[in-house]
């Protein structure tokens, strides 16, 4: 009873380690695959975009300026 303890604790412990370093490992695969079609394969130039890029919305921003009086510590005296 106690040499058949001894090797299952061995056993156990053995397919601790080996989960511990499958789950470290894990992680270093998905960073080597390749890409699986070739349109992940290619480059995004992201210039180009932005030179073709047509249609797009336009945000528009007012100017208060003229509405405000400039206060009295930004004038200048003279």
């Amino acid at each position: 009873m106690r040499k058949t303890t001894f090797w299952v604790a061995i056993a156990a412990g053995v397919l601790m380690l080996v989960g511990i370093q499958g789950w470290a490992n894990s992680g270093k695969r998905a960073l080597e695959s390749e890409a699986s079609t070739p349109v992940e394969a290619t480059r995004i130039e992201v210039r180009q975009m932005m030179l073709n890029a047509k249609n797009l919305p336009s945000q528009e921003s007012e100017d208060f300026s003229l509405v405000f009086p400039p206060s009295p510590d930004t004038q200048c005296e003279h």
